[in-house]
């Protein structure tokens, strides 16, 4: 039985095929000896609702969010020590990853969670269930207002002197008023 399982555990390894792979922003491949068993992609948007007047509620637009996924690995016991440190190093790091799956390629990941289970009847595997969310970058953009006249510097008008304005006296803005002033 034993030569049976050192077969299988030596074999099966080169017949796999990543349908998900976790790359770096140079495209090399991390923790490579991880066995994805499944990515739960969520493209995702917030629809913003208004009620109105009568009673309906009106959607008038929405925000797409950023994708986050999910990927369930299986840490082989050989080497699982290695490769979950490979994932925490990332992880404390923020370091940018490429997820890739047979649905397409999503840039900018960061792992988000990194939830693991330990559990003895899976003796000789380590499972852990990680969560990245996409990064979006904003870039600012400026430009010149062109200045009006009246809201330019004084510096080259001098020393201004301030005015005192008169008010009307109560009596004075009654008649005024009452003279269509």
């Amino acid at each position: 039985m034993a030569i049976v399982q050192n077969i299988v555990n030596t074999i099966l390894p080169s017949f796999a095929f990543d349908y998900v792979a976790v790359l770096t922003q140079d495209y090399k491949q991390v923790f490579k000896d991880a066995r994805p068993l499944k990515a739960i992609v969520k493209e995702e948007a917030k629809l913003m609702e208004h009620p109105v007047e009568t009673g309906i509620t009106i959607v008038d637009h929405r925000i797409i969010l950023p994708i986050e996924i999910e990927i369930s690995l299986i840490l082989p016991s050989a080497d699982y020590k290695n490769t979950y440190n490979q994932i925490r190093e990332l992880y404390l790091n923020a370091t940018l990853l490429i997820v890739q799956t047979r649905s397409g390629v999503y840039l900018n990941q960061l792992i988000q969670s990194m939830p693991h289970e330990e559990d003895p009847s899976m003796y000789d595997v380590f499972s852990i269930a990680l969560s990245c969310k996409q990064v979006q970058f904003v870039t600012a953009s400026f430009s010149n207002t062109p200045a009006k006249s009246s809201n330019t510097n004084t510096a080259d008008r001098g020393t201004q002197q301030s005015k005192t304005v008169s008010r009307p006296t109560a009596a004075q803005q009654i008649r005024n008023k009452l003279l269509g002033r």
